[in-house]
């Protein structure tokens, strides 16, 4: 399911920057910032899909590790939570 995310979204890319270099001189600056934009977004997702894809391999190579989450509540939090509060108001 990743894998085939990251080929659309890459797909895509490709496109949107042959698109960018073949009608550059055509389109208006807003169009072209619009384009890099859209590309950097794709980028972007592409790399946490990657991350993602390394967790899932991670995970199914590792199914007996476990992963614990630090307790919300430590030992200064109320403390803390008190102090906020006192100087927010």
């Amino acid at each position: 399911m990743i894998s085939s995310l990251t080929n659309f979204l890459n797909d895509r890319k490709g496109k949107l920057i042959t698109y960018l270099n073949n009608y550059t001189d055509e389109l208006p600056l807003e169009k072209q910032h619009q384009l890099y934009g859209a590309i950097t977004e794709l980028d972007t997702m592409i790399e946490i899909l990657k991350n993602l894809r390394k967790k899932e391999i991670h995970k199914e190579a590792h199914p007996d590790e476990i992963f614990l989450f630090r307790p919300i509540h430590g030992k200064g939090f109320i403390k803390d939570f008190i102090a906020f509060i006192k100087d927010f108001f």
